[in-house]
C-alpha cells in the first residue's frame, strides 16, 4: 500500500481527516458554476495548496508512529485481521488514548513547531524513524562484536537484499535484528558489499566489529557469494563465514538440484499441484476417495513444497510418490468432468508435467532428501547438538557418494518397477536419447542410458554433494564444534578446554598469546566453579549460559570466558535461543510478493519487525533527522 499525499492535521488551515487518509483525491468534470460558486472553489483550491499548508510535525510524527506500529501500510500485517478492521478498531484506540492518556515522553518538548506540509512528508518521517532506528540497534550492541546475514531474494520479479545483525545484548541473551532491507539492489559482489558497508555505516556499526557472516544466497550463483565473503575477510580476518541456520537445507539442495532442468519442473508441477488441491474441493475429495478404495492411509495435509520451514519439501515429495496413482486418476476426473476453465487448466497442466522424465526425478529427489532429512530436521532443534550435527553431515555426505557410485542400477530398478505400477512407459536404456526438438542441434548424441544415468542421476547427487560441501566448509564446522564445548547441557558434558584453546587462536585480536595463558587459567576455574554450582544446572543451550553469567556476575569473574562465549554466540551457523531471522524473513516474502518493492516499504517493514526499537525512538530525533 502506497503512502498518501498528506499525513497530519493542520492546525491553521482546515484539512480533514479524509484528507489525511485519502490524499488530494480524484478529479471529476466540474459542472457549470456560477460567478459566485466559482470565486468560493478558487478561495477552496488555493486553500488546499499543499505549499499554503503547515502542519504541527509533532502531531504528524505522532500519527504515522501509529501507522508503523500498526503496519497500516501492508493489506496483511500477519495479524490475521483485515486492513479495515485495523483501521476502524486501532485507529479508535488510538485517539482515545490520545485524548486521554498523559503526555509522554515520545511527545517533542516545548511549544509546537509549525512545519510546511510536502507530498513526501510520511516518506521522510518513515525514512528518518528507519535511520533512528538503526542507530537505535548499533546503541544496543554498545560498542561490542557482533555478526550479520545476508539474504538475497527475488520473488515476482522483484529483488531485495536483507541485512540482519546478531549479538549480544548487556544481558547476555542472544538478539538476531532486522538492520534494513535494500530495494532492487545491483547483484554484483562489489556492489553488494558496498550496499551492506553503507547501510552498517549508517547505524554507526563498522565491519572491522564483524566477527561472523552468514548468506542465504541460494537462487544466485556462487562466484556472488565468494565474492562478498573473501571482500569481508580480507578487510577483516576473524569474520569467519559460517552456514546460517535461517537457511533452510532442504530449499538449498532443492535449489542446487534445478541444474538438471526436469527437477525444476517436477517441482513446478508439484506447485500446480497444490493449486488444483487449494482451488478445487472435488479434486480433494476424489483423490482421499481413491485413497481409501485402495486400503492406503490418508495424510489429509497436502502442504505446498516449502510451505514450513523444515522438512516440507521431502514431506511432499513422499506424499506425491505415495499417493501418485489417486492423484493422476483424480486429475483425470477433474480434467473430464469439471467445467470450470481454471481447474480443467490446472488439471491440463498437471498430466501435461507427468512425463518419465518427472517420475525420475520424483523418486531420485526422494532418495537423496531422505539421505539429508535427519540433518535438516537437527539443525532445527532448539538444543542442538553440533558434534550430532557434524555426525549427521559426515553420514549423508558417506550416503551420498555411495548411491553416486554404485546406486544406480538399484535406483533404475526402483523407477522400473514404479512405471510398472503406474502404467507409464519407461524409454529403452539402449536406444538413443532423443531431446526436446529446439534443443537436437546443439546437444550430443546419447544413448538414454548415458542421459539418465550421467546428465540426470550423477548430475543431481553431485550437486548435492558440492552445496553440502559449500554450506558446511572444513573451517565452518571445525568453528561450530570448538563453539559446542561450551555447551551447558548435562552438566557441561561437552566441555573440552583442549579445544577451547585452538577456538581462541582463530581470533588473534582478541587473544594475545599472554591473553591465552591467562584464558587457560579462567577455563580451568570456570568449570570447576559452574560444575558445583546449582544455578548453572538444568541449562541446555549457549544462550541459557551466557544469560546466567551476567544474572550471577560470573562475566567479570571470568572475562575472557565470557568473550570466548560471545564469539561462540555471534556465529551465524551456532544455536540461538531464537530464530528471530527465520520468521522476519517470511514476512518480508510475503509483504514484497504482495506490496512495490521500494524504500517506503523497506522502512516499513524495518519500523514493524523491529517494533520494541522503534517505539523507544523519540519525536525530537525524528525531527532533528528530517
Amino acid at each position: 500500500m502506497e503512502p498518501s499525499d498528506c499525513q497530519s492535521c493542520n492546525q491553521d488551515s482546515d484539512v480533514s481527516m479524509e484528507e489525511v487518509w485519502k490524499g488530494r483525491g480524484t478529479t471529476t468534470n466540474p459542472r457549470p458554476q456560477g460567478r459566485k460558486e466559482s470565486q468560493r472553489k478558487k478561495r477552496k483550491d488555493s486553500g488546499n495548496d499543499l505549499s499554503c499548508k503547515r502542519v504541527d510535525i509533532d502531531r504528524a510524527i505522532n500519527l504515522m508512529r501509529f501507522v508503523f506500529d500498526e503496519g497500516l501500510a501492508f493489506l496483511d500485517n500477519g495479524s490475521g485481521r483485515s486492513l479495515e478492521e485495523r483501521m476502524l478498531v486501532d485507529m479508535s484506540c488510538y485517539m482515545v488514548n490520545q485524548m486521554l492518556g498523559d503526555p509522554s515522553g515520545l511527545q517533542h518538548n516545548g511549544p509546537p513547531q509549525l512545519q510546511v506540509l510536502t507530498p513526501t512528508l510520511d516518506t521522510d518521517i518513515g525514512h528518518s524513524f528507519a535511520k533512528e532506528t538503526r542507530k537505535a540497534i548499533a546503541k544496543d550492541i554498545q560498542g561490542d562484536f557482533f555478526g550479520i546475514f545476508v539474504d538475497l531474494c527475488s520473488t515476482n520479479w522483484k529483488c531485495y537484499m536483507t541485512l540482519f545483525v546478531r549479538y549480544v545484548d548487556g544481558k547476555g541473551g542472544v538478539v538476531e535484528r532486522l538492520l534494513g532491507i535494500v530495494p532492487d539492489p545491483d547483484v554484483s559482489g562489489p556492489c553488494l558489499k558496498q550496499a551492506l558497508q553503507s547501510m552498517l555505516s549508517e547505524a554507526g556499526l563498522s565491519l572491522s566489529s564483524v566477527r561472523g557472516q552468514g548468506y542465504g544466497l541460494a537462487s544466485y550463483s556462487d562466484k556472488i557469494f565468494s565474492e562478498v565473503k573473501a571482500s569481508l575477510m580480507s578487510k577483516n580476518e576473524p569474520a569467519y563465514c559460517v552456514h546460517p541456520h535461517v537457511c533452510q537445507l532442504h530449499p538449498t539442495l532443492v535449489s542446487a538440484a534445478y541444474d538438471q532442468f526436469k527437477v525444476y519442473e517436477l517441482f513446478q508441477t508439484l506447485d500446480v499441484l497444490f493449486n488444483l488441491v487449494q482451488d478445487c474441493p472435488q479434486f480433494t475429495e476424489k483423490v482421499h476417495a481413491l485413497i481409501q478404495e485402495r486400503g492406503l492411509y490418508v495424510d489429509n495435509d497436502l502442504q505446498k513444497p516449502g510451505e514450513t520451514c523444515w522438512g516440507s519439501y521431502y514431506e511432499a515429495i513422499v506424499k506425491f510418490a505415495a499417493y501418485f496413482s489417486p492423484i493422476c486418476d483424480a486429475v483425470d476426473f477433474v480434467h473430464e468432468e469439471i467445467s470450470r476453465t481454471h481447474e480443467k487448466y490446472l488439471a491440463y497442466k498437471i498430466l501435461e508435467g507427468l512425463t518419465y522424465d518427472v517420475v525420475f526425478g520424483l523418486l531420485l529427489m526422494q532418495d537423496v532428501l531422505s539421505v539429508t532429512n535427519e540433518l535438516s530436521l537437527a539443525l532445527d532443534r532448539k538444543d542442538q547438538d553440533a558434534e550430532n550435527c557434524m555426525i549427521l553431515l559426515r553420514e549423508a555426505e558417506e550416503q551420498l557418494q555411495v548411491m553416486r557410485d554404485s546406486g544406480w542400477l538399484c535406483f533404475l530398478n526402483k523407477v522400473g518397477l514404479f512405471c510398472n505400477e503406474n502404467d507409464m512407459h519407461m524409454p529403452n536404456m539402449g536406444e538413443e536419447y532423443i531431446p526436446w526438438p529446439r534443443l537436437r542441434d546443439n546437444y550430443p548424441t546419447m544413448t538414454n542410458l548415458e542421459h539418465y544415468h550421467v546428465d540426470f542421476f550423477q548430475k543431481v547427487v553431485n550437486k548435492q554433494l558440492e552445496e553440502l560441501n559449500k554450506r558446511f566448509e572444513k573451517e565452518s564446522t571445525e568453528l561450530v564444534l570448538f563453539a559446542s564445548c561450551l555447551n551447558p547441557r548435562n552438566s557441561f558434558q561437552a566441555f573440552d578446554k583442549d579445544k577451547l584453546i585452538p577456538f581462541a587462536w582463530l581470533y588473534p585480536s582478541e587473544f594475545s598469546d599472554t591473553t591465552i595463558t591467562v584464558l587457560d587459567l579462567q577455563l580451568q576455574a570456570f568449570i570447576a566453579d559452574v560444575r558445583s554450582n546449582a544455578r548453572f544446572r538444568g541449562m541446555n543451550a549457549l544462550g541459557d549460559l551466557s544469560v546466567r553469567m551476567v544474572e550471577t556476575g560470573k562475566n567479570n569473574v571470568y572475562p575472557l570466558v565470557y568473550l570466548l562465549l560471545k564469539l561462540a554466540l555471534i556465529l551465524p551457523g551456532t544455536p540461538a535461543t531464537v530464530k528471530a531471522a527465520s520468521s522476519a524473513m517470511k514476512f518480508i516474502n510475503s509483504t514484497i510478493t504482495k506490496e512495490p518493492c521500494n524504500q517506503w516499504i523497506s522502512d516499513c517493514l524495518l519500523l514493524y519487525l523491529e517494533r520494541d526499537i522503534f517505539g523507544r525512538i523519540t519525536n525530537d530525533a525524528v525531527i532533528a533527522s528530517l
